[in-house]
């Protein structure tokens, strides 16, 4: 029996480490630092005689509801790495202070592994910094990293309004990889997880060799191929939410959340990626997670086919959504489906958008997978663009649904299905300018009559690029499927027992 795909937000009890007795009631303290204030005079952290090193700042234990405040249009050098921790309602903040039409404050890591680290920490709040590491260029680095080591349950973590530019970092990933923002769990005593987590609002640019990365040492269970049966067993973060950033340029990864529950990724932009990495990348994915939905991103430029596809729904990932996405121009595909040596069951991807991706729309691993199903998406192919709209590369079985979407090829170039595990099933696609189709009860290879296709710069005009003209044949010929969800990728709704329209749009 079919799971219901959504996302599963999982409530965890946060274990919250004791206050000092002597601090418990004392009074929040606001510190200052203004690393280029002169060099004379006292330094006591006050807005008169502020610190002038962040060495300062880090020898300072933080009580909850402390402010750490870095002068705006100014630049301290080394590792921002704040001690102490917040309280339920009285979270540590680190942010700016002064002309508030000034720079945001930068912290340059000059080459340190991490120039903001928050260590076993939690309930703390970094805002409106500028965040750059681009000495000592191929060594392991990050713009950001929250790391629990053995900790627990850490509870309460916000980044937002960050500019985090030119990290130049190593090409290693996961829980001690280089990356623009990571989250870490680590250790292998104490099962350890975040819990509400906020990235939002932040831009990303000339990064290597990841963008935002939540992962994980808690990560063993038989469902992923590097499974460990004596490792830290699988402890998800939950309540996770990345939202409204905007990357770019990055040399591998864009999004990627492993060893998450119930995570939320919506509303990001992401401009290049995997444009330096040797290994292989794609633009958001999962990994060893369930229930992750990815909404409304915007994703292009991949770069290479080692992955270099926008999407992927990755091993040992169960009841993930991908809907209401765009990708564009990306070298190595609109989607990947890969298990590798492990499992992944229980994914939906409906009511996108895929305008000029080459190579391959869909694209498999060598290993098997149940129950997945591409719904109403809508994939055009242009003129100089070939593509395998459907390619699996091994004969290992591939549970593929693929119902009720619009492929359009014209020009020059092919679009063309490559199928070998017989587990593909296709029902009711317009499929237009496509050689070598499969089946398809039920659909169309006239013109589907798109309003404006290959015209859209980015997702707030794909929805009307990408409509169905009067006359189309797509129009009401959809197969109404349970999995179909609620409205369209304009955000129509879908109406119980109505026509359906094939493709991303319906009707409106």
């Amino acid at each position: 029996m079919r799971r219901t795909t959504t996302a599963v937000i999982v409530a965890a009890a946060a274990i919250l480490p004791a206050a000092p007795t002597a601090t418990a009631g004392a009074a929040p303290r606001t510190h200052h630092v203004d690393c280029q204030a002169p060099s004379t005079g006292p330094q006591k952290g006050t807005l008169k005689a502020p610190w002038r090193s962040l060495s300062a700042v880090n020898a300072q234990r933080l009580r909850p509801g402390d402010a750490v405040r870095l002068k705006r249009g100014t630049r301290c050098t080394g590792t921002l790495a704040p001690n102490g921790a917040g309280a339920p309602g009285r979270p540590v903040t680190v942010g700016g202070y002064g002309d508030p039409g000034a720079a945001k404050p930068v912290v340059d890591g000059n080459g340190a592994v991490d120039t903001v680290l928050l260590r076993n920490t939690q309930w703390i709040e970094v805002d409106g910094l500028d965040i750059t590491n681009a000495a000592n260029p191929g060594t392991k680095r990050r713009g950001v990293r929250v790391v629990l080591d053995d900790y627990g349950t850490g509870t309460h973590y916000r980044l937002t309004n960050l500019t985090i530019h030119d990290v130049l970092g190593d090409d290693t990933k996961d829980a001690d990889g280089s990356e623009g923002i990571l989250f870490a769990a680590t250790g292998s005593s104490v099962p350890t997880r975040f819990d509400d987590v906020r990235v939002e609002g932040n831009t990303l640019d000339h990064i290597d060799r990841g963008g935002i990365r939540v992962a994980s040492t808690w990560k063993n269970r038989p469902a992923v191929s590097s499974h460990d049966p004596n490792g830290p067993a699988w402890t998800p973060s939950t309540n996770v939410v990345v939202r409204n950033n905007t990357l770019s340029d990055l040399g591998g990864d864009g999004i990627v959340m492993t060893v998450t529950e119930g995570a939320l990724v919506e509303h990001n932009t992401l401009r290049g990626f995997q444009r330096r990495s040797a290994g292989y990348n794609a633009g958001m994915w999962p990994y060893n997670a369930d229930g992750t939905v990815f909404q409304y991103n915007d994703t292009s430029g991949g770069e290479t086919t080692r992955d270099g596809m926008a999407y992927d729904v990755d091993e040992g990932t169960f009841g993930t959504v991908f809907q209401y996405n765009y990708s564009r121009d990306n070298a190595g595909g609109f989607f990947l489906v890969c298990t590798a040596d492990g499992t992944l069951s229980d994914a939906v991807i409906r009511f996108n958008v895929s305008q000029n991706d080459h190579f391959r729309g869909i694209e498999t691993c060598k290993g098997s997978f149940s129950d997945v199903r591409f719904l109403h998406n809508t994939v055009y192919v242009g003129d100089g663009v070939s593509q395998t709209v459907v390619n699996e590369n091994t004969t290992a079985r591939h549970e593929i649904e693929f119902v009720d979407n619009v492929v359009r090829k014209t020009g020059a170039g092919t679009a063309s299905f490559v199928l070998r595990s017989g587990g593909v099933s296709l029902s009711h696609n317009a499929l237009s300018g496509v050689t070598s189709v499969p089946d398809n009860p039920g659909g169309t290879g006239a013109d589907p009559l798109l309003a404006a296709p290959g015209t859209a710069t980015g997702i707030a005009d794909a929805a009307a690029a990408y409509a169905l003209r009067p006359g189309s044949p797509a129009a009401g010929a959809a197969l109404p499927h349970p999995d179909a969800g609620e409205r369209d990728f304009a955000g129509h709704p879908l109406v119980p027992g109505g026509p359906l329209d094939i493709g991303a749009l319906n009707g409106g």
